[in-house]
């Protein structure tokens, strides 16, 4: 079971390769907060700008030459109830040099609270 446990999760990384590299910036509005991000490479990172703080990084992954990638990284959200998450998803970037509008859909697992949050973002981002 474990094998096969393990060439399931190896076929699925050969299939995802890296996001295109350039970098780029803009905002992004949505759930836990809504601020700047900067990507580089296949790297996000994104500041809250709204009234309490708010800090991710995410490594992303593109699909097979689609729109589509999925991200894995964390963040720290300084709110009452929840603050560290690791937060993995899948998302879709529609790219019209130099811009781009991008939607991330994905559950967020609080680990002091232990417990997870559907979370969403839709931001606009200007590669240079």
């Amino acid at each position: 079971m474990r094998l096969i446990t393990f060439l399931a999760l190896f076929i699925s990384l050969i299939a995802i390769k890296p996001a295109i590299a350039q970098t780029g910036v803009g905002v992004m509005v949505g759930n836990p907060y809504w601020g700047l991000e900067l990507k580089h490479n296949s790297l996000r990172m994104n500041v809250s700008l709204d009234d309490t703080f708010g800090v991710g990084v995410n490594k992303v992954f593109g699909i097979n030459d689609t729109p589509l990638y999925v991200y894995a990284g964390g963040q720290y959200v300084d709110r009452d109830k929840y603050n560290i998450a690791l937060t993995p998803g899948i998302g879709v970037e529609i790219n019209a040099n130099p811009l781009a509008f991008y939607i991330d859909l994905g559950p967020s697992f609080y680990l002091d609270e232990m417990d997870f949050d559907w979370e969403a973002r839709a931001g606009l981002r200007v590669y240079f």
